[in-house]
């Protein structure tokens, strides 16, 4: 599972609570959009920070650029479920499911452009790589 299934699975989300035609389905799709989204992140974006930072850092900095990008990427998850009801209230939560397929489409364009493939290579491999050239 990948990035565009969750994006697909709050455009789901969105278009329920959106589309006057899709009003007598929007608990089921509601439902169902969920039930989907946090299958697919589960699958797939949900455990990537942990399992590919310490991937990508040198050695000589790996546990400190670990713990201090996993720190803030749980301080984000804090702040996010902190603020959701206040933002939904503000913009509704169509916008806001939009907004979440947005940055899950943005993430994809990012990863694909940005992000190594790692699966069978050494972590010294990997940091030459994202090394740059001298």
């Amino acid at each position: 599972m990948h990035a565009y299934d969750e994006a697909a699975s709050m455009m789901l989300l969105s278009l329920s609570f959106t589309w006057k035609v899709l009003a007598p389905y929007s608990g089921t799709l509601a439902v169902l959009g969920t039930v989907l989204y946090v299958l697919s992140f589960s699958l797939g974006a949900g455990p990537v920070p942990a399992l590919l930072l310490p991937e990508i850092f040198a050695s000589r900095i790996r546990a400190k650029a670990v713990a201090l990008s996993l720190g803030m990427h749980w301080i984000m998850n804090f702040f996010i479920g902190l603020y959701f009801l206040s933002v939904v209230t503000k913009f509704g939560i169509s916008t806001v499911y939009l907004g979440f397929a947005s940055v899950c489409l943005l993430a994809v364009m990012y990863i694909a452009g940005n992000v190594v493939e790692t699966k069978g290579r050494s972590l010294e491999d990997i940091e030459r790589e994202l090394s740059p050239a001298v």
